[in-house]
Parts: C-alpha cells; structure tokens; sequence
C-alpha cells in the first residue's frame, strides 16, 4: 500500500474538513474540494491565496494543474480537471487584447523569433523556454517574486547553466526581472476590467472557414456550430472543399474560454486535428493543427455566413497567371445575383456554384493580361485589391526563414518542415502579393560541415511538390559516421517553375526529438 507524504496527508486532511459551496459553479466546487487544502479559501475576493492572484490563458492554467499533479501529488479526476481550467480560465483568464501579441504561441506557429522590450529577458527567461510563456499570465510584484523563488527552489542548477553563471541570476531576476513583468503584466488591467464588463462571445450559428491545407491546396468550407451539452460546449459540421473540387468534410466539439477562446477537437477527412480561434474579432481567425506534428497545420479565417453588409471577403487563389485556367472561388455576402466581371484579360467559362456567400467559378487569364490588380464586380459588390494577376514573379519569399524539424519515432512522433513560398509583383511597398505560386523545392546541404556529413542524404525527404519535409527516423544510424543521429542542417530552396531563376532560400534544422511537449513551449 502506497504512503502519503505528511504534507500531502495534510491536505488531505484540510480537503476533507472544506465544505462544498451550495450552488456553486462545478470548477469553484473542485477548486475547493482538491485545492484549498494548500491554497487557503477566502480573502476580499472569496478567492484562494496564490491561485487568485493570477489570470492565465486556458493552456496556462491546465499547464499549472498539471505541475500540481506531477510535482504535487495531487490525485484529481479528469473531469475535476476539466472544470477547474474553465472556471480559471473564465474567471482569471486573459482579454483579447492581452493575449493578441503571443497568438502565435497559443496556436502553436513554429519557428518564431522572439524578441521582447527588456535587455536581459531573453537571456535570463527565454533561455529555457519560450518567453511568450510568461507573457501569457498577470501577476502582481509578489507573485513574480514567487516565481523566481519557485525557479531556484525547482530547478536547482539554473543559476550554474549557459546565461546563468556569468551573472548573479537569482538577484537579476528579482531586482530587474520581476518588477518589469510586474509594470508591463500586472493583475490589474482596463483591458481585463473591461472584457469582463462585456457579454461572451456567441458562436452558434452557420459560418464560412477557408484557409491552405499544406500538400493539399486552398479550401473553404460552411461550418454551422450547435451548442451541446455543457458550458460553452458546441459541436460543429463542416461542409466544403479544394478549390480543384476534392471534397472537404468534417465534425469536432468545442468549448469557449475566457468568453472567447475557441479550443476545438475536429476530424478533416478523417484525419484529427485541433482549432484554436480567437472569436472576439467580427471575422475570427486562428489555426487548425496536428497536435502530435504541430508543425503541420493550417491557418484559417471564418466570417459569417450572412454578413450585416454585402461585400467580397477573400479570393481563392490570390492571384491568376496570363495564359491559364482555373477555377476561382470568391467569398463574401451578396453574391447570387448580377454581373460577374473579374477585369480585362480574364473570362469566365463556366458558374460551377452561385449562393449568396460564395462563387466557384471556371476562369481563363488571358496570355497578354495586364499585370496588377484586377477590379472584380459582382453586381453591386466589389473589390479593387483582392485577386491580383501576372504574366511573371517577380520575388519569392520562402517561409519560415529558419525552421525546425525533429526526427522521431512512435514514441516520440515527428515534426515536420513545412515549408510556404509567396510570390510578389514589383518591389518594395508597392509590391502586389500573390499568394501561394507554383514552385519546385529542393534541400541541400547548408554549409560544409553538412556536406561532409552527408546531411541532406540522411535527415531526410523533401516533397519537390508541396515543401513539405519529413524528417528520418530516430535513434543511432549505422549508415551514418560513429553511428550519428539523422539530424541535419539543410539549405532548402524554392524555385519558381518556369522562372527557375526566380527562387528563395531558408535554413532547415532537422534535430533531436522534443521530449518535454507542454502545450505553451
């Protein structure tokens, strides 16, 4: 039979003697009953000591139940789990407006390069992990303190490691550290105050989504939300397809955080993935990832299906190429009746689909179409700056300009390269962005010492179509000088078909696989 710790006898000893709160929302009632026992009930805010003076993203607190679980001992069902995120999350959350500049983090968007508005953050917290981590929470002077205290009293080396040792850490941190986070993300905000003033996001309803599934191609989609059982729980279908026809289907459920944070389990084609979406602005945008490879994802927007006022929304593909057929599809709210006129240089073969909010049309450009944008009508509806056309690509610019892709295996399953290149009309800030062309991509290796190795034999597969890279599997490779990892470092390069001069270059890191995965990194 298992012992306890005395500590963890003591809490569950107080747990025992909390009374539950009659009426009170099921994660305030799991709070108080796995919970109070080490974080005391009461105060001015009816709250409890540490927890209360904190406001965290949904993935920030399900990060601290988690840490309770595995540093703590703490015994806690899954749906108590549950119940405590939303309460927090709610209650203790972030605005929109606070979580606006480290989107990127809570949709897992790799390969960023931080940078932060204090000389020594990045070296002193960024080190470990990503510094947009801390930036996703508030606390008070106090609070911050606490954290570096935890740090030292946690990790008991960080004070000897890289960026550690050639400084006094522990006083940089609480001296300049602390009460930066403390003026830049205190507890207290207008932006908090006044979100909670407002009502919650209602999503429920019948939406367009559209977006780019890598190695697949531009797609759109109606999507109509039902609220299902639970707080904020919805359930969602998805009907819709490629631009080149293939259809798109898809179901998922959803719950709403913080009155706007959407979190979404769906299934693309029989294929799972998770949607994170910022709702608060009228067209909610965000992103559908793998959630074992999330590198690999999608971002996506979504608007109304019946918009307040007619207009064009989006154009799929961005842009047409003189001398080609295509089929185009425009989206927006006033569609189904008029003319239909896409500029000089471009006919319109055939009207696949005509509804209010979307036309699936059969185009041909011109071969001496005049490069720019081109001015489309649908009757009373317009757009001067939406799809733009080209005879040829005059730059091309590969992203992520640094990218990381990990070796892997069932246990530990890989992370892809995935790679994006956007052509452009003309140069500088008048330059006409025409979206996803057609390119051929190759890797290479990066420097000389990758020659030498034989990285780009090893690490693995570039798709020449889609820029899609997987990396080798992991583990010691015999093949390889002294039984080497297939890790590597790769110049990859797009090469625009049919202006092979036309190209643009990245640096691809394929490493190690990523054991510790929280879902803040």
């Amino acid at each position: 039979m298992r012992t306890l710790s005395p500590l963890r006898g003591l809490c569950l000893v107080a747990i025992a003697s909390t009374p539950l709160m009659a009426g009170a929302d099921p994660g305030e009632q799991a709070i108080d009953r796995y919970c109070s026992g080490c974080h005391q009930a009461g105060g001015d805010d009816n709250g409890w000591s540490r927890i209360s003076a904190q406001r965290k993203t949904p993935e920030g607190w399900d990060m601290t139940v988690a840490r309770m679980q595995t540093m703590h001992g703490l015994e806690l069902p899954l749906e108590a789990r549950r119940d405590i995120v939303k309460f927090l999350a709610d209650t203790r959350g972030l605005a929109p407006e606070e979580s606006a500049p480290q989107r990127a983090l809570i949709e897992r968007r790799l390969n960023r390069i931080e940078s932060f508005d204090h000389p020594s953050y990045q070296e002193m917290c960024a080190r470990c992990h990503t510094g947009g981590r801390a930036q996703l929470q508030r606390r008070p002077l106090e609070e911050w303190e606490r954290l570096v205290h935890f740090h030292v009293g946690q990790f008991q080396t960080i004070e000897y490691q890289a960026m550690a040792r050639d400084r006094d850490w522990f006083e940089l941190a609480l001296d300049e550290i602390a009460p930066w986070l403390a003026e830049t993300q205190g507890l207290e905000s207008a932006a908090w105050d006044a979100w909670q003033a407002q009502d919650a996001v209602e999503p429920a309803g019948d939406w367009q989504l559209w977006g780019h599934w890598p190695g697949e191609g531009d797609f759109y989609a109606d999507v109509t939300i039902t609220a299902a059982e639970g707080e904020d729980a919805y359930a969602l279908t998805l009907d819709g397809a490629f631009i080149d026809g293939r259809e798109l289907d898809g179901e998922g459920q959803a719950i709403v955080y913080t009155g706007y944070e959407w979190r979404a389990n769906l299934s693309l084609n029989g294929r799972d993935f998770r949607q994170v979406l910022d709702l608060s602005d009228a067209r909610p945008a965000g992103r559908i990832f793998d959630d074992h490879d999330d590198a690999f994802g999608m971002r996506v927007e979504m608007a109304p299906r019946e918009a307040a006022t007619p207009g064009l929304t989006a154009s799929l593909p961005a842009s047409l190429k003189a001398g080609t057929r295509s089929r185009l599809v425009l989206l927006g709210q006033g569609l189904a009746d008029g003319e239909i006129d896409l500029g000089e240089g471009v006919s319109v073969r055939e009207v696949i689909e005509r509804r209010d909010h979307r036309l699936v049309l059969d185009v041909e450009a011109a071969a001496d179409l005049t490069p720019g944008w081109l001015p489309l009508a649908v009757g009373d509806v317009g757009a001067d700056t939406l799809l733009a056309g080209y005879q040829a690509v005059d730059r091309l610019e590969v992203s992520p300009a640094l990218g990381v892709a990990r070796v892997g295996n069932q246990a530990t399953p890989p992370v892809s390269g995935v790679f994006s290149a956007l052509g452009y009309l003309g140069e500088g800030e008048a330059a006409i962005p025409l979206g996803r062309v057609p390119v051929r991509w190759s890797v290479a290796p990066w420097d000389e010492i990758a020659e030498h190795d034989e990285d780009a034999k090893y690490a693995g597969v570039m798709d020449a179509a889609t820029g899609i890279f997987t990396p080798a599997g992991a583990g010691p490779n015999p093949m390889r000088r002294f039984n080497a990892n297939s890790v590597g470092n790769l110049r990859v390069t797009a090469s625009v078909e049919g202006q092979e001069a036309v190209q643009d270059e990245a640096q691809l890191i394929v490493t190690v696989q990523r054991w510790n995965n929280p879902p803040l990194r």
